[in-house]
């Protein structure tokens, strides 16, 4: 989500954890491949909603989808949520806001309960449709539009605005003395993550050059112009941008001899976007950032097991912050509706998250949802994650403490 985690069709082979394995507080798990410890849910299906873009010309997040269906498979061979099955609707937004809009008023329409997990370039439409209809937008890895982080019907659970001006505060930690940040060119929202990437140069006491912002548009092909500016005297480049992106980048960088160190996003700056440019030093020797643990983490055990075992594509990279994002909130979904003692209804399930501590056992900090931020005046009140996860580009080796809390250093304030 050039920013946090897009997913591009490709060649991945998934690692699988055989053996016995855990459910966490949820739920008691016999074998992952083996037959469910507990009957097979029944009743009133629980309906939800995953939307992302997977047909059209921009950064595509089928693996959104796909979790999310893994999941339903997952929880259901558990006896589902409170014996009830779960029942996962997808919808292909293809990246038109039209599209969006339809997705969210099919998901009304079915009576879903929240929409889990997904991710949309198109969430300024999405968000006022559900608040219309008291239904959640709940848990997403990649807050974007300006809505979203004040709407009281969205529950973001990534690290969005920090994410990408997390890659500028390791690159100040690294002693960088000229960063270039390539960014997406995305109205109402790049801006003001500028401002936060300033804020970390003033966190991290950094004397260095003035960082040289560069903009990309979200669908361009030809990256010659954006990489010759930003490689003009600098020494590290941190990049809020798709993998797409990164692909598109990566040849024109090389090609003009670039040596700058790479910082990216999860899921965005990996092993399928940089294919075939391994070997650069900028590449080599970047650095990753995202709101999740690399999915080799232990935290990802039955996450990883499910993608075997219902076979999940492997020509998709499922260490993105698309992918565990999706996870990572269905996690919480469930532990939310767990311990409801209303009736399951959209609005009920707003009031009961609203006062929600969700501990989702390490794939993200413990998040609580009754403490919006009120930082920057309130203007990213939705932004309950403000921790990021450091690791090497080269092997996901963890940097650093599990999770580093950016609160203070967003706001220019030193860690």
């Amino acid at each position: 989500m050039a920013h946090s985690g897009t997913t591009r069709k490709r060649g991945t082979v998934l690692t699988a954890l055989v053996g016995l394995v855990t459910a966490g507080s949820l739920v008691a798990l016999s074998i992952i491949g083996g037959a469910p410890a507990t009957a097979a849910p029944s009743g009133p299906p629980i309906k939800v909603m995953t939307i992302s873009a997977v047909n059209w010309n921009g950064p595509t997040y089928e693996d959104i989808q796909i979790v999310a269906k893994t999941y339903e498979q997952y929880i259901n061979a558990q006896g589902g949520i409170n014996g009830r099955p779960l029942e996962v609707m997808t919808c292909d937004d293809k990246g038109d806001p039209t599209q969006t809009e339809a997705c969210a008023r099919k998901a009304i329409a079915a009576g879903a309960i929240a929409d889990v997990g997904s991710f949309t370039y198109n969430q300024g439409v999405l968000v006022p449709v559900y608040a219309a209809a008291n239904t959640a937008i709940f848990g997403n890895c990649c807050n974007l539009a300006p809505i979203e982080y004040t709407s009281p019907n969205t529950f973001q659970m990534g690290n969005n605005p920090l994410l990408n001006p997390a890659g500028v505060a390791k690159a100040i930690q690294d002693g960088c003395k000229a960063i270039g940040v390539l960014e997406l060119d995305l109205g109402g929202i790049t801006d003001g993550v500028n401002v936060i990437m300033n804020n970390m140069t003033k966190a991290y006491n950094y004397t260095g050059k003035p960082i040289k912002y560069v903009k990309v548009p979200l669908t361009t092909q030809d990256y010659t112009s954006q990489v010759t500016q930003v490689t003009d005297g600098t020494d590290c480049i941190s990049m809020f941008l798709s993998g797409s992106n990164i692909a598109g980048m990566l040849p024109v960088f090389a090609q003009k001899g670039g040596t700058q160190r790479l910082y990216g996003a999860q899921g965005n700056f990996d092993k399928i976007s940089t294919k075939g440019y391994e070997n650069l030093p900028g590449v080599k020797n970047g650095v990753v950032y995202g709101a999740y643990p690399p999915l080799s983490d232990p935290a990802w055990v039955n996450l990883r097991a499910s993608l075997k075992k219902y076979n999940a594509p492997a020509k998709f990279d499922y260490n993105s912050l698309a992918a565990l994002g999706t996870w990572a909130a269905y996690t919480a979904f469930t532990q939310i509706v767990t311990k409801m003692t209303t009736p399951l209804t959209p609005a009920n399930f707003i009031k009961a998250a609203s006062k929600s501590t969700v501990n989702t056992k390490g794939m993200t900090p413990i998040i609580n949802f009754s403490r919006p931020w009120n930082a920057f005046n309130g203007m990213y009140a939705r932004d309950f994650n403000r921790s990021v996860v450091y690791f090497k580009w080269s092997n996901y080796a963890t940097i650093g403490p599990r999770f580093v809390d950016l609160t203070k250093p967003s706001q220019g304030i030193a860690p």
